[in-house]
Order: C-alpha cells, then structure tokens, then sequence
C-alpha cells in the first residue's frame, strides 16, 4: 500500500506548471500518496495529476520569505498532516526545516521525517547572498543542521560530497543517496548541432554568484586569446554584487562581444544551448550534484568540472568529462586550450558520458529510489 507522504521544501513552483514538473510528480505519484508545501507567485491549492500541491505566495525580500518559510511550517505542516493522514514527510534541507522538525517532534511522534541534502547547506548562502554578518549566519545554521539532522529518520543525499556533509553531523544516521530530478529522456533526444570550425561556443549555465565562479572562464578567455570563443552566462542572478563585478571584469578585458548575459531562460532554451555548446563549464567551489553535469552529458555535450567533492561522481577525466584543480586558473586555461586542440577526443568524450548516464541513470531509476526510501523508514 502507498504511504501518504508530505514535501516540504523552499522550492519556486512556477504556474501553470511545467511538463517537466509534472512528469516528475507522475513517476511519484506511482509509489506514494503526494502533498506537496512549497512557493510560487500566488497562494494557491490544487491537485494535478494526484498529486495535492499547497503553494504559498514567495516574498522577494529574502529575510521576510524566511520568516513566511518559518510561520508556514509552524501552522500548515500540521493542518496537511491532518488533513492528509501523512506519515512521511520529506524536508528539502536541513536548515529550512527547523521550525517543521521541531513541530513535528512536538506534536506528532509516530512521523517519520525524511531529511534531503543537495547541496552545501552550511556555506551556500554566504557564497551566493550578500550577508552583513556571514559568521553569525554560519553559526546559526550549524546548530540548526545539528538539530535537524539528529531529529531526523532517515537522511537523502543526491552526491557522495552532502553525504559526507550531513553525516559529519551525526555519523550513525542511515543515509540512501541517489539524485535529483533530471528527465533523462527528453535531454538524450536532443539532437546535436555543435561544430568548432567557426565559433567554439562555452557554456556556463547555474547561478551566476561567487560559489559557481564562472569569472574565472572569463579570466581563462582572457589568458587565451582566442576570438572565436564565445561564452553564454546561463541562469539567475541572485547576488547583484557579483554581477556588476563581473560584468566588469567583462568590460575590463574588452570581451563584450565574446561573453553573452541571458539571464534564465526556459527549458526549451537550456536544450538548444546543449545542442550547440561546445564545452559546458561549471568552475563550483561546492556543489551537491548539478543537475547540469547530468543534463549536459545527457545530450554528449563535454563537460568540464571541478575537482570539488561530488564532482567525480560521473565525471570521470577524459572518459566522461574533464576536470581541472579548484579555483585554479592555469589549470582551467591549461585544461580549455588542450579541449580546443583536441576537439575531436572531447566528442568522443561527450559521447561516452551519454552512454554511461544512460545506462546508470533513469526516471525508473528515480522513482524506485523513492519507494525504497518511503518503504524502508
């Protein structure tokens, strides 16, 4: 029989949903009775598919969205579990779902809590916002992980590297790991346009802030030299800050016509740019497991990676991707120019990486991962 299970997460829904979205939750609603409790532009409840959906309206101030974060999991999360007979309930990470964990553990023992980790928790925020005062921050989410993380059933980790994170907190937790989302089938159909025999196309597609660093492809242009590379900044721009230095340092080194802003963009747009990219580059600091990495290799674009922890899950240097030293430069220059000059290995390259996220990886894969989860807490 199907557990009725609750997710909670931060996460933006956007309205009407995507297909993307949808498919997703058709694959859970296989193996469990869905809620979900998240955010979107307006307050609104409804079912699609099977799934009960319970959005809240996102607030742009970033403190006043935590203190609505904060106030709907004290006062909904109890009316849902009610409502819905939940017996689950998954939390996306460990620092939002303070006030939930502790609800929970106050008012309804026999719930089993499901705690997520994709990514660094602890030092993402710092990276990515603008925070006056990022010790007090730091250790504010040091005790609220600890407190989670203890309270919590059982721990789901998208990577090897937010694994090792959570259990650093408590390291006699069961974990499964296994990752996010991604919808394979529609990725592996792209059809491939991708040429180097004009324009060597570089993608850079994520968050445009300091933990993802893509000023160093910038640096990495400048040191090269070479006008026929064109780098397109993919994704939202959650740090001003960061931006306007980059933009900058863009401006600085006359590459205006070579780096391209685009800001977000659909999932339509996203597939066309994996058609024709020639090399997709994220130069993370910290990262659970980037959805991009599976998306990129999903359509045998190359992919160039950090050495950060989590990277080397599927990226293997020189069969299913490349990877240069962390926040090294010379070594990311080192490691573009050979691409270039070896252009013809990386297709090759790219082609392996589809080949071996195919045979790995599934939305069977992903729906089978959560039933086994749900059944065994």
């Amino acid at each position: 029989m199907k557990k009725n299970v609750l997710f909670v997460s931060p996460t933006f829904y956007q309205l009407p949903l995507t297909e993307n979205i949808i498919k997703k939750h058709q694959y859970l609603d296989e193996v469990a009775n869905v809620t979900v409790l998240a955010f979107s532009d307006q307050k609104i409840a409804f079912q699609e598919s099977k799934t009960n959906f319970y959005l809240s309206k996102k607030v742009n101030s970033r403190i006043l969205n935590y203190l609505k974060i904060l106030l709907i999991s004290y006062f909904q999360i109890p009316k849902l579990i009610k409502k819905h007979n939940v017996e689950i309930v998954t939390f996306q990470d460990p620092i939002t779902s303070f006030i939930g964990v502790y609800k929970i553990k106050k008012n309804f023992r026999n719930i089993k809590i499901v705690l997520e980790s994709h990514g660094d928790f602890i030092n993402t925020l710092e990276l990515e916002k603008n925070l006056i005062f990022p010790a007090v921050y730091r250790n504010l989410f040091l005790k609220m992980a600890s407190y989670t993380i203890n309270k919590a059933d059982i721990l789901r980790a998208v990577s090897s590297s937010t694994e090792e994170q959570a259990l650093s907190f408590d390291p006699t937790k069961r974990v499964v790991r296994f990752p996010a989302w991604v919808d394979f089938e529609i990725f592996s159909k792209v059809q491939a346009s991708r040429s180097d025999e004009k324009d060597f196309k570089i993608l850079f597609i994520g968050s445009v802030t300091d933990r993802k660093k893509p000023h160093l492809i910038v640096e990495a242009i400048n040191k090269i030299k070479n006008k026929d590379i064109k780098l397109y900044v993919v994704g939202p721009t959650p740090n001003e800050n960061y931006l306007s230095q980059l933009k900058e340092l863009v401006h600085n080194y006359d590459l205006e016509d070579q780096v391209l802003f685009t800001g977000s963009v659909d999932r339509k747009s996203v597939m066309d740019h994996y058609a024709d990219t020639n090399l997709m580059i994220l130069p993370s600091v910290s990262e659970g497991l980037a959805r991009v990495i599976f998306e990129s290799q999903a359509t045998a674009c190359p992919v160039l990676v950090t050495d950060a922890p989590g990277m080397g899950d599927i990226v293997i240097d020189g069969q299913t991707g490349y990877i240069f030293e962390s926040d090294n430069l010379e070594s990311l220059t080192n490691k573009i120019q050979e691409i270039i000059n070896n252009y013809n290995d990386a297709v090759h390259v790219g082609n392996n990486a589809k080949d071996f996220i195919l045979s790995n990886y599934s939305a069977d894969n992903f729906k089978f991962s959560f039933k086994k989860l749900f059944d065994t807490v």
